[in-house]
């Protein structure tokens, strides 16, 4: 089962401690937990505009205390068909987890230009008011 359109992601959200991955259905089915909580994963992609792109990039590469505060400052970011970035995320259903690694559309292809960033309670949750709507 995969919670995004990145399988590294998918993949690297698989190998973290602090997640439990049920499969149900003869197999067929998986359902991802966040153990200190056990709250269901769900995840998703946002497209985005260059602009809104670059913010992100700059986000997730601050250290998580620097986070919270950007993102106070921010609005929630807008979707955007056909976007030059897509935002790569999974979070818990309680928002005290989440993972996220941007792309950029480079040579037909989109390519990451973050790593996977996990981060959890507070951070996780000011991240998540600027991403879900």
């Amino acid at each position: 089962m995969s919670l995004t359109n990145d399988r590294e992601m998918d993949d690297s959200l698989h190998n973290q401690s602090n997640i439990t991955v049920k499969k149900t259905f003869f197999g067929l089915r998986e359902t991802i937990f966040y153990n200190p909580t056990k709250s269901k994963i769900d995840g998703g992609d946002l497209e985005l505009d260059p602009d809104n792109g670059d913010k992100i990039k700059e986000l997730l590469e601050l250290p998580d205390d620097s986070i919270c505060e950007t993102v106070a400052k921010m609005e929630p970011l807008p979707s955007v068909e056909n976007g030059m970035y897509d935002l790569s995320y999974c979070y818990s259903k309680d928002h005290k987890f989440a993972a996220l690694q941007l792309t950029k559309y480079m040579s037909f292809e989109y390519r990451p230009v973050t790593a996977i960033r996990f981060v959890e309670n507070e951070t996780a949750e000011s991240l998540l008011k600027i991403l879900l709507k």
